[in-house]
């Protein structure tokens, strides 16, 4: 297996070195930016596999970095490091295209810990699988969903809950089941987090009267099979 490449990018230098010196002890090769623009060259001129991202960079900042990363369609991780983990700031990254989010300061097991599943995730992803239910189909290998034939527009963490649920229509699924499959069983994920994706979810689906996506109080979500 060829060695791996993760991105960091991050403005403290000291910060940006401590990490970097773990990462290649853990075997793996590592480019730095230390800052947005250089990010967005890095990322697009090199063959990255995972994204170490701190959203709060001078200049082009960490969320639009992301976006940037999306609409060129490259899809690798990215693992947002953030100071800031209110609801909102957490979902701001998730929509910006983030797969994960680490809270400043971090432990290093734990941030090994991230990178190892999201490189496991990527590597050993599904093949070619279809699935639908109310009118909802998934293409998990080429990340598409469509509503009755039409394109969906999601963000990438968008299309994750909307496969799973989709995978998982008609029974009832928890939220840590959730949390597990969509956000790598990161249980410090504010349980807020879910309820903003689900309401995306509803509004793009058009599902006004949550008759598609059922909260069930106090365990999570049921998925209509149509």
């Amino acid at each position: 297996m060829s060695e791996q490449t993760i991105l960091i990018v991050e403005d403290d230098v000291t910060i940006a070195r401590f990490v970097e010196l773990e990462l290649q002890h853990a075997g793996y090769r590592v480019l730095r930016a230390g800052d947005g623009t250089t990010a967005i060259e890095l990322a697009t001129e090199h063959d990255i596999d995972l994204v170490l991202l701190d959203l709060m960079l001078p200049g082009i900042d960490g969320l639009d970095v992301a976006r940037f990363i999306r609409k060129r369609g490259l899809q690798m991780p990215i693992l947002m490091l953030t100071a800031r983990a209110e609801t909102h700031d957490v979902v701001s990254g998730f929509e910006a295209g983030a797969d994960d989010y680490l809270r400043k300061p971090f432990e290093i097991p734990e941030l090994l810990s991230r990178v190892r599943a999201l490189l496991k995730r990527t590597s050993t992803g599904p093949g070619p699988v279809v699935t639908e239910a109310s009118g909802i189909s998934i293409d998990t290998e080429r990340r598409l969903a469509k509503l009755r034939g039409e394109p969906l527009e999601l963000t990438a963490k968008e299309f994750d809950l909307l496969a799973f649920l989709v995978a998982n229509a008609g029974r009832v699924i928890s939220r840590d089941e959730i949390l597990e499959a969509v956000w790598g069983a990161q249980r410090s994920t504010d349980s807020n987090v879910i309820e903003v994706f689900v309401c995306h979810l509803r509004n793009k689906i058009g599902d006004n009267d949550n008759r598609i996506i059922q909260t069930i109080r106090g365990v999570g979500y049921f998925f209509a099979r149509g």
